[in-house]
């Protein structure tokens, strides 16, 4: 059976409208954020995201003159949630859709031919679909304002805000806030960070409960990519645990304990950082074990030309990068080295001098040894690594006869060549 005339103009014109979507999500956000302050604790790309998808959903439901899809309403009902834990009123969140759909419903008038009574049943039906949509919202952050949980929840989302906020971590506003949620303000914080990406709202909720009984203070609370757990005198292994339950094998970030307010948004940045850092393996990183690295991140751009040679390097020889951290994590020992990675000290011996052929650096000095694992803590994490080069492994018997001497203790002795660290 053919469409009729009216729908089939409909529908061309959701489809117009479609490609136009993260403009007028733009022209949304930016009125919402206009006309109402509260809309100021939101991450702008989290609120970006939620009115992209809503209007997109919308005019498929328009195309299709179908009502708005079970999960579309399932979403509104979460984001109702969410915006009563970060302490939004109810209508503002409503006020939202107004404001959204009617920017959207301004460009479709925009972009319709002429006003035909097919647009005008369309526009009774979007309006239709925002009061679904707003009951929806409004049953979402009812349920989440009557549970004391919820309340704590919104304290804990204002604390991190005001202390990312606040320029010294000490102003009245921050310290309330922490002393509400059971810090003492000048005592010791020690952060924790996971990405945020496969987090629900309920899982945050259950991870609260649970770090509520283990001893001390912990509050987590979502912030961007990121979920951050801040403790006071609680055993961080015991979050670390608790974290992992829900999402075994996730990457954690750990800062370091610091005093005061000040400290405690110093110890959530040490976690970001080193979260950055850190491979998605699920490894613990810890700014104490990789201060240097994670502070020396933010200058990656700049330290680039510096140390990049070592990058390709250790691409294509990871059985160098191998021998190398050994070195480094062995005192700069060549035969503790050796024992480390079950190599003969000779082998030892050989990486380390074809690593400095190939990128200039001795790891045996103090520069060499600094801008190698510096190079491979910023970058080879992001390179990865090529397979092993077989031909690259040279037994030391086969050099000329050049090459250093080695040590019954294993230490290289080259010579005419500055002091370098090695076996005492």
């Amino acid at each position: 059976m053919p469409e009729a005339v009216g729908e089939d103009t409909i529908q061309r014109l959701c489809r117009q409208v479609s490609e136009e979507i993260e403009s007028v999500t733009d022209r949304a956000v930016g009125q919402i954020r206009a006309e109402l302050q509260s809309y100021a604790a939101v991450p702008i790309d989290e609120q970006r995201g939620y009115i992209s998808r809503q209007l997109a959903a919308t005019l498929r439901a328009l195309a299709e003159s179908e009502p708005l899809a079970d999960d579309v309403l399932e979403r509104s009902r979460q984001l109702g949630r969410r915006r009563a834990m970060q302490g939004l009123p109810l209508s503002d969140v409503i006020e939202t859709y107004h404001i959204a759909s009617r920017e959207l419903w301004n460009t479709m008038v925009a972009t319709a031919a002429e006003p035909t009574t097919d647009l005008l049943r369309a526009g009774g039906m979007m309006w239709d679909l925002v009061h679904t949509a707003t009951s929806a919202v409004a049953v979402g952050h009812t349920d989440a304002t009557r549970s004391e949980q919820a309340i704590r929840a919104g304290v804990r989302y204002r604390f991190f805000e005001a202390l990312a906020r606040s320029v010294d971590g000490d102003h009245r506003d921050v310290r309330e806030l922490a002393e509400a949620l059971g810090f003492t303000a000048q005592h010791e914080f020690q952060a924790v960070c996971v990405a945020a990406e496969e987090w629900s709202e309920a899982q945050l909720e259950r991870l609260q409960r649970t770090l509520d009984t283990i001893p001390g203070t912990t509050q987590c609370s979502g912030h961007g990519a990121v979920i951050i757990a801040l403790s006071q005198r609680a055993p961080v292994d015991d979050i670390i645990r608790e974290v992992r339950l829900g999402h075994p094998g996730t990457t954690v970030g750990v800062g370091l304990g610091r005093p005061g307010l000040a400290g405690a948004a110093m110890s959530i940045t040490d976690a970001r950082r080193v979260l950055q850092l850190a491979s998605p393996t699920g490894e613990v990183v810890r700014f104490a074990d990789e201060w240097v690295a994670a502070t020396l991140a933010d200058h990656r751009d700049e330290l680039a030309t510096l140390l990049e040679p070592g990058v390709a390097v250790a691409a294509d020889h990871p059985h160098l990068v191998e021998a190398v951290l050994a070195f480094a994590r062995n005192e700069f020992s060549i035969s503790a080295a050796g024992r480390d990675i079950h190599l003969h000290a000779n082998s030892i011996t050989y990486r380390l001098d074809r690593w400095q052929q190939l990128t200039g650096w001795d790891p045996r000095t103090l520069d060499g040894l600094q801008r190698s694992v510096s190079s491979l803590s910023l970058f080879q994490r992001d390179s990865g690594g090529a397979a092993f080069r077989q031909e690259d492994e040279q037994q030391p018997s086969q050099l000329d006869t050049s090459t250093p001497s080695v040590s019954p203790t294993g230490a290289s002795h080259p010579r005419s060549e500055p002091r370098r660290l090695s076996d005492s």
